[in-house]
């Protein structure tokens, strides 16, 4: 096992550095100083495979973090902010949505004994190594991985939540043998039935629906059905270490691993080739159909009254109306569903409905997080990159800094004007929902919530149509190749996830984020009129 484990981290180790390698040269500076030659270099890539094993550690570790910090933790301290609870509370729904989202649903949704993946296709398929000797080297360091992963996070967040460190130690430890048992359970139905559970994407997506509904619906109500003593007490320590070993032996003992192997690793199958499936998925989510398209958007003269760049967007955005209602009345339907769940929770019970309200009155500062998901812009963008400027930027006149502003400014309206539909229904809903409640609400709180939603509304359709042009990070793939423009959505994001712990007036808040959205505009348009003349091009 040793040997093999030994020749899976090398092969693995430089893998990652010739990945490594190749976006270090597509950094602006930097990557000029590597030439083409330096994949062939195979002592540097021996030193950067270290670096990757490192840097793959360190990831796993703050993977963990991330996960029980944002998924639970903070959650939690949101609901006991809102409804004052005691830190023996706090720990029993942090317990409770552990038990929900890592036992419940992950025992369907994360099992990795037969999920296809190229690594079993590389080492198995390509490189012939024996099969039983993979999976049981892979799994060995999987489950010593993820227990050592796992515990210094349980033993962080457990602690602030006043937990004894022998629990947060015992339950990293319940985890991992539970996914133990787990594992086992997914090959013992594979064997016996020849079904791969991973595969059932409906299975999977209605066991993640159900297991998050079970654990974030309680914590508005502050409602508690797990304790520690229902976790910690013998008969169930001693079950699940139980169950978990005897998944353990009959992993190790299993002999038809070649079986299980050739049923996740098929070259036809999109979940392997993750790449093509990718791909395939981003295509399919901007392309148009002929066939779709309707007898009123063919219908010639219809714009007749525009010329140039404006009747060519007016063309664009006529055929592809999919592309734009759809995800608004999803995002519609969201709503609604959500303001029909108060309104019901009015009904039902007043005092529940109380705690809601309250939680709309100062859950402003989390929309400078959420509104991003309510925008469209980066998807109108994709599909206007794929569908139209993927052809006519390989022309001179479209690069031009005239063509180039007037497109801007089109689009940016268009998008703008279709941004505020979801949130005006946003305003709309909570409005109703306050007023139909016993809480103060005056015409100048209404104002200062309004103004802040459609200015964050404002924002986000500048921020995704400004970062399309001065970065164009899609390739004709769609793959987002430019390392920038990552960085920049994830500090804007960073950003909306500070300031939902930042207990800041109203007022002052609504009146910064107007004025950033406006000089956020003004520099958009600056910096698109000097730059993208040399950014906004197919790569």
């Amino acid at each position: 096992m040793i040997k093999t484990l030994k020749a899976i981290l090398e092969i693995r180790g430089m893998s990652g550095a010739n990945r490594l390698m190749f976006f270090i040269r597509k950094l602006p500076l930097i990557g000029r100083l590597l030439p083409a030659s330096v994949y062939s270099r195979t002592s540097m890539k021996r030193k950067l495979s270290v670096v990757v094993h490192i840097l793959k550690v360190l990831l796993a570790f703050i993977t963990k973090f991330a996960y029980l910090g944002i998924m639970i933790y903070l959650p939690v301290k949101l609901a006991a902010r809102e409804s004052s609870l005691s830190l023996p509370v706090q720990y029993q729904l942090y317990l409770q949505i552990l038990l929900c989202i890592s036992f419940l649903t992950s025992a369907v949704s994360s099992a990795i004994i037969l999920e296809p993946k190229r690594d079993k296709y590389i080492f198995v398929k390509l490189m012939r190594l024996p099969a039983e000797r993979y999976m049981r080297t892979t799994l060995t360091l999987r489950g010593i991985s993820f227990l050592v992963t796992f515990l210094p996070a349980m033993l962080l967040f457990g602690s602030l939540l006043g937990a004894p460190l022998w629990q947060s130690a015992v339950l990293a430890l319940l985890l991992t043998f539970w996914r133990i048992a787990c594992e086992a359970v997914h090959l013992l139905v594979f064997d016996r039935t020849g079904i791969v559970i991973v595969k059932k994407t409906s299975w999977v997506w209605i066991s993640i629906g159900v297991g998050y509904l079970l654990a974030y619906l309680p914590l508005l109500p502050g409602f508690v059905v797990v304790d520690s003593g229902m976790l910690f007490n013998l008969p169930v320590l001693l079950g699940v270490l139980i169950l978990g070993s005897l998944g353990l032996v009959y992993i190790a003992r299993y002999r038809d691993y070649r079986k299980a192997v050739d049923a996740v690793t098929k070259i036809d199958d999109p979940l392997l080739d993750l790449g093509r499936m990718m791909k395939e998925a981003r295509v399919n989510e901007v392309a148009t159909r002929e066939q779709k398209y309707t007898v009123e958007q063919l219908r010639p003269g219809q714009f007749s009254g525009k010329s140039g760049y404006a009747y060519l967007n007016a063309i664009f955005f006529a055929r592809h109306r999919r592309f734009l209602i759809q995800p608004i009345q999803r995002r519609l339907a969201i709503i609604g569903g959500l303001f029909a769940a108060g309104v019901l929770t009015m009904l039902l019970s007043g005092e529940a409905f109380s705690i809601l309200v309250q939680l709309l009155i100062r859950m402003l500062p989390a929309f400078l997080f959420i509104m991003n998901f309510t925008s469209i812009g980066e998807r109108v963008c994709k599909a206007m990159f794929y569908n139209c400027d993927l052809s006519l930027l390989r022309y001179g006149f479209y690069r031009e800094r005239k063509a180039i502003l007037s497109n801007f400014r089109i689009r940016l309206l268009r998008i703008s004007l279709l941004n505020l539909i979801p949130a005006a229904a946003i305003c709309l809903a909570v409005n109703v929902l306050i007023l139909l409640s016993d809480e103060s609400w005056t015409a100048a709180d209404a104002a200062i919530f309004n103004v802040t939603i459609v200015a964050l509304s404002l924002f986000y359709s500048v921020h995704h149509i400004f970062m399309y042009y001065i970065f164009q990070p899609y390739t004709t793939e769609l793959n987002v190749r430019n390392p920038f423009f990552t960085i920049v959505n994830s500090i804007v994001l960073g950003v909306g996830i500070v300031v939902m712990q930042l207990q800041s007036e109203p007022g002052i808040l609504a009146l910064t984020v107007v004025i950033f959205a406006a000089v956020y505009m003004l520099l958009a348009l600056i910096l698109v009129s000097r730059f993208s003349v040399r950014t906004f091009r197919v790569k």
